[in-house]
C-alpha cells in the first residue's frame, strides 16, 4: 500500500510540475508575441509621424493598429482607441491640429498608451510614471531622392 501512495504522490508532483512549467512557457510565448505586435505598431506609428504622406507607412499603421485590437489587453485597446480618436481631426478636443496644445495632448496620450503597453507586457513597473514622463517618438524625414 505504501508504494502505491508514494507512486501517486510522485505522479501528482510530476503533473503539477509539468502544468506550471507549461503555463510559464505559454505566458512567455504570449509575451513575446505581444512584444512583436507592439514593436510593429510603434515602428509603423513612427514611420507615419516622420512622413504622414507615405501610403505604405499608413497601410502598415492601419494593419498593426487593427491587429492590436485582437492581441492587446483591453486597457491597451481602450488607450489605443482614445489615441486614434484624438489624432483623427474630427475628435481632437477642439484643439487646432499641430498647435502646441494639440502636440502636448498628443504626447500625453501617446505616453499613456506606451505605459499601458508596458504594463501589458511586463506587468506593473515601479516608478513608470516618473521615469517615462517625457516619452515621445523620435526620427527624421529621409533625405530626398535625387
Amino acid at each position: 500500500m505504501i508504494p502505491i501512495i508514494i507512486a501517486v504522490i510522485g505522479l501528482f508532483g510530476s503533473l503539477l510540475t509539468y502544468y506550471f512549467t507549461k503555463k510559464l512557457e505559454l505566458e512567455a510565448e504570449q509575451r513575446k508575441l505581444k512584444q512583436e505586435y507592439y514593436k510593429s505598431f510603434l515602428k509603423a506609428l513612427s514611420d507615419v509621424s516622420i512622413d504622414n504622406f507615405d501610403d505604405d507607412a499608413q497601410r502598415r499603421l492601419s494593419e498593426s493598429f487593427n491587429s492590436l485590437i485582437v492581441i492587446a489587453a483591453p486597457k491597451v485597446v481602450h488607450r489605443l482607441m482614445n489615441f486614434h480618436n484624438f489624432v483623427r481631426s474630427d475628435q481632437n478636443d477642439g484643439l487646432e491640429r499641430n498647435s502646441k496644445g494639440w502636440s502636448q495632448k498628443h504626447d500625453e496620450m501617446l505616453r499613456t498608451l506606451i505605459k499601458e503597453i508596458r504594463k501589458d507586457i511586463y506587468g506593473q513597473e515601479k516608478a513608470v510614471d516618473e521615469l517615462l514622463s517625457n516619452v515621445h517618438l523620435v526620427g527624421r524625414k529621409p533625405k530626398s531622392k535625387k
